[in-house]
């Protein structure tokens, strides 16, 4: 498991980006200081950050 941080583009439901995080193994995810924080596996990293990607919530 890795941490990861990224910018978030606009204010989210946390309920929502978790679920959106499930299938990849992302656990623990919150909101600190403008940036969603989450752990997640390390080889679902990538698949991940692209998904956030494409729905908007992270840059």
């Amino acid at each position: 498991m890795v941490k990861v941080s990224y910018p978030l583009k606009d204010i989210v439901d946390i309920k929502v980006i978790k679920e959106e995080l499930k299938p990849f193994g992302g656990r623990c995810a919150k909101v600190v200081d403008a940036s969603l924080e989450y752990q997640i596996k390390e080889e679902n990293e990538l698949a991940a950050y692209e998904l956030l990607k494409q729905h908007g919530y992270v840059k």
